[in-house]
């Protein structure tokens, strides 16, 4: 036993000296010097104060890892995670290395930070980067796996040299400076490229965006003060002298987007030889006043926390320098107002001098919602969105750009503090808002305002939001309590003589126009409605909106955070006798719809003495904007003469003799094989729907005659529009009808017939405000 013990004392001396040797050879190797750069002396001091930093980060990133202006490499995340997708950002690295659009889950470093690699995620550049001697390589995927095998054996940043003790090297043994670069060039097929410097940060080449050019933005010359009589100059009255120098920040490093000051440059405004404080880009919308003693631009404060925020800057001899950093007074409706910026549809320049006062245009965001038959998400769009304009024979839409909504504030540097807006004019005349009170510290309250045409005044107060239609009528909102709060929501329509309130079952969250064919804006509107509310639980974005268990709009319920709000996008128009009415969602039509046709419809039979609405339903996929080529999923068929089958799409087509129509159901997507579909037979006489399943990609019903039912499949577009052939005709007999499926219906509330598993849903398919047949 003894002995044993023995053994295994001396085992374990024997391990200890063996690591004490290792210990002295690695040691003695990290002493060794390492490969020489050549440097100019500044470079060389430079670099070591930048290494010595380097290593303190090192030390004070395990100290505290929740500054990340001290760690060494920082990640910085864009967007928010939880979101879907990949998360992506930057990399800002303590010596400035940086690179841009990287994909965080594609970003592998060495353990002291030196090496950086990048991956490959959506085929995005990828590169290898040495922070030491500053250079990248752009890798290909197989160099990547390459890169894998030798992953933790890359050089260490003090430039170790090879291991010299004769001991085998295992998987962790770290290579030389040259030897790893011997590996990169047998390995690697990409060259070297040393990173480019710019200012105070480091990027590889190919991430060096194409840098803006010196070309000044072009600034208006002032106007000359005249006399009373218009020709003669002023003596001794003249404008100030402006000048422009390009502005670049005093570290790119420190910036959320380092690169932006190359791909966008600013520039530095001065008057009469002074500096202003104020950064312009290349298109800052300047104008003079007409006696040269005043201009209005467009600017950045070139510092401080919000320097990258737009706003509007005024300059007059009587009141110096002026800025209106808001674009509304503050309002908690889910709405916005920005500046305007010339377009081909609209041109109106975005500042303006009337006298003494300076006109804004700005313009009014869209509201959006999801795209199913009733919305469930409000929220705002700035940019253009196309909407539909109408409907072809088939109900394909057509689609235009939707009109927006623009006003001018009125700012006058003489009450900097008043707020007042001008409308478009309404039959010669602009309505004018001034505010009388600030909006409620409530969610969806907004500000009050008193309203004025011409010499008119409007009695009551009035909220900002407004559309005028054709320069004849304006849509206005009376001020009251936000909807979602228990408010009316009311709308008015003045048309310069008189108010006329719009009758409607619900109130109004939002206001927007529509196009007309040709482009213009129609003599319609189309308003955002407060139509139901909905508890959280019975939400499904998946289904359709006539599947929602949905209540009456209250207040008590929408205070509650397991409660949401239901819209409706709605229409309204002049009827023949001049008054303002709510529209139907439906449309007629005589023809059998396309399984993209868009919105509702009714089909008239009038010789059978039966009817058919289609309403509601969704694209194939969610989406907020308008899919023209998917097809519609989710609607109700219901005839007049009481039978209604849920989930189906527009295409219905009526019997020859008169008993029912044949309808289409989407039932699941097949990728790489044709998608599943049913075609039913609804039958009003027989109070009964036969059903026949097809594998089709999209198909479409042609009609209905003594011989069967035509339908063809519109297969969907080939890549090579050459190879594509027309889809053969196919035809369902009346044999085949024979041996369908064959399903009864049953009687539900109010006398309506479904099927089994839809008849939970008859008091909510009756409850549609716009149903043909409601009685």
């Amino acid at each position: 036993m003894n002995v044993v013990l023995t053994l295994i004392a001396v085992a374990v001396l024997a391990l200890f000296l063996l690591v004490w040797l290792i210990s002295r050879l690695r040691d003695g190797s990290s002493s060794a010097t390492p490969q020489k750069e050549v440097l100019a002396p500044d470079k060389a001091a430079e670099r070591s104060a930048t290494q010595n930093s380097l290593s303190n980060n090192e030390q004070q990133v395990h100290k505290d890892k929740g500054l990340e202006a001290n760690k060494d490499l920082s990640f910085r995340m864009r967007g928010e995670r939880g979101m879907g997708g990949p998360i992506w950002g930057d990399v800002m690295c303590a010596d400035g290395v940086y690179l841009p659009q990287v994909w965080e889950s594609d970003l592998q470093t060495s353990y002291d930070g030196r090496w950086l690699r990048t991956g490959f995620y959506d085929s995005e550049t990828a590169h290898l980067v040495d922070r030491k001697s500053r250079r990248s390589w752009l890798i290909s995927k197989s160099d990547a796996d390459a890169l894998d095998t030798v992953h933790w054996r890359v050089p260490r940043w003090s430039g170790e040299t090879v291991n010299e003790s004769g001991i085998a090297d295992d998987a962790h043994v770290v290579m030389s400076d040259a030897r790893f670069d011997a590996w990169l060039a047998e390995h690697v097929r990409a060259v070297a490229q040393p990173l480019v410097a710019l200012r105070d940060i480091w990027v590889p080449h190919e991430c060096v965006p194409a840098e803006a050019g010196d070309q000044q933005p072009h600034l208006p010359v002032a106007p000359a003060l005249l006399r009373e009589d218009g020709k003669t100059q002023v003596p001794n009255v003249a404008a100030p002298e402006l000048t422009l120098e390009r502005h670049w920040p005093a570290s790119l490093r420190r910036l959320p987007d380092p690169l932006l000051p190359l791909c966008r440059a600013s520039w530095a405004l001065s008057m009469n030889g002074k500096p202003t404080g104020w950064l312009l880009d290349q298109d800052p919308a300047m104008v003079w006043r007409d006696d040269g003693q005043g201009l209005a631009l467009y600017a950045n404060p070139d510092q401080g926390e919000d320097s990258h925020l737009h706003r509007l800057v005024v300059w007059t001899a009587e009141q110096g320098w002026q800025q209106w950093p808001q674009a509304l007074p503050t309002d908690r409706k889910a709405w916005a107002v920005e500046h305007l910026w010339p377009d081909e549809i609209d041109s109106h320049a975005p500042l303006e001098w009337s006298a003494a006062v300076l006109l804004q245009r700005v313009q009014v965001d869209t509201a959006d919602l999801e795209r199913l038959h009733d919305g469930s998400s409000l929220s705002m769009v700035i940019s253009r969105t196309e909407t539909c304009a109408g409907h072809a024979a088939d109900g394909r839409v057509q689609l235009k750009e939707r009109p927006m909504t623009s006003f001018c504030w009125l700012r006058d540097p003489a009450q900097p503090a008043l707020w007042r807006a001008q409308s478009e004019p309404v039959c010669g005349k602009p309505l004018i808002w001034t505010l009388s009170k600030e909006a409620k510290d409530e969610q969806g309250e907004t500000s009050a305002w008193n309203l004025q045409w011409g010499d008119k005044h409007l009695s009551g107060s009035w909220a900002l939001e407004h559309v005028i239609v054709k320069g004849r009528w304006a849509i206005l909102m009376p001020f009251g309590r936000a909807p979602e709060r228990g408010g009316a929501g009311h709308i008015q329509v003045w048309d310069g003589e008189r108010l006329q309130a719009v009758d409607l079952p619900w109130p109004v969250m939002r206001l927007s126009p529509l196009p007309a064919r040709d482009g213009s804006m129609a003599a319609q509107l189309e308003v955002v409605v407060l139509a139901a509310c909905l508890d959280e639980k019975d939400w499904d974005p998946n289904t359709g909106s006539w599947r929602w268990n949905q209540y009456s709009v209250s207040s008590s319920h929408l205070a509650r955070p397991d409660w949401r709000a239901l819209y409706q996008r709605r229409e309204i128009a002049q009827d023949a006798q001049g008054q303002w009415r709510l529209l139907p969602r439906w449309r007629e039509v005589k023809q059998i719809q396309h399984p993209c046709a868009d919105g509702d419809y009714v089909w008239r039979d009038a010789a059978r003495g039966d009817a058919l609405w289609w309403w509601g339903g969704q694209n194939e996929s969610l989406s907020s904007y308008w899919s023209e080529d998917e097809c519609r999923i989710e609607g109700v068929s219901m005839t007049r003469s009481g039978l209604a089958l849920c989930g189906t799409g527009p295409s219905a087509c009526p019997h020859p003799g008169g008993e029912g129509w044949a309808v289409l159901e989407y039932v699941e997507r097949r990728y790489g094989q044709p998608d599943q579909w049913k075609l039913h037979w609804l039958n009003p006489v027989e109070k009964e729907v036969r059903t026949l399943a097809l594998a089709v990609n999209m198909p479409q019903i042609k009609g209905w005659d003594t011989q069967g039912l035509h339908w063809l499949d519109l297969a969907p577009e080939d890549e090579d529009a050459g190879s594509s052939e027309a889809a053969a005709p196919q035809l369902v007999t009346t044999p085949m009808w024979s041996r369908a499926e064959v399903e009864l219906m049953r009687q539900g509330a109010g006398g309506l017939w479904l099927r089994k598993q839809d008849l939970r849903y008859a008091e909510a398919l009756l409850g549609q405000d716009d149903c043909p047949w409601k009685s």
